[in-house]
């Protein structure tokens, strides 16, 4: 028998022996794998994949050695975790229905909000204490003042929690 390093040959045995378990995985996966090819499919075509490459072509490899470094040093680490900390915090407070119902009442109603700070702004009234008085009258306006005096209220008791550096 003439050994391979001889005739430049593999055993095709081996080759086979390799590649069936590759083969059985790629069938079993068959559904992710699709899914993940229909991905790169619509990156490619939205021209994400070319932005990808070019940005990999302008920063690497000589940039590499720079971000690996600088991504797993303990400040990036540090960073990581604190901007997941903060995400967590944020979901957890967006969750209750009371957060989501007042942030969509804001956001449904922020070209009001916003007209009416700018109109403000730029045609300031002069008020005197009756005029005051009789603003806070106003329920709207009386609903307003009760709103932000409970927010600074609960700002200053959360803020109360911070440790001092």
């Amino acid at each position: 028998m003439v050994d391979e390093q001889q005739t430049g040959k593999q055993d095709i045995s081996k080759i086979d022996d390799d590649i069936e378990p590759l083969i059985i995985g790629l069938l079993e996966n068959k559904d992710a794998l699709t899914s993940l090819l229909n991905l790169l499919t619509r990156m490619r075509k939205s021209g994400l994949i070319e932005i990808l490459d070019d940005l990999s072509s302008d920063y690497l490899p000589s940039d590499l050695e720079f971000l690996t470094t600088f991504l797993t040093s303990r400040d990036a680490l540090v960073g990581v975790v604190k901007m997941v900390n903060v995400l967590a915090a944020l979901s957890h407070s967006l969750s209750s229905e009371t957060a989501g119902d007042t942030l969509k009442a804001i956001a449904f109603n922020s070209d009001l909000i916003f007209d009416n700070m700018v109109s403000g702004a730029k045609n300031p009234e002069s008020i005197g204490l009756m005029g005051l008085y009789a603003l806070l009258k106003d329920p709207d306006i009386s609903a307003g003042l009760s709103a932000m005096m409970g927010a600074l209220k609960a700002l200053g008791i959360a803020l109360k929690k911070v440790p001092e550096k």
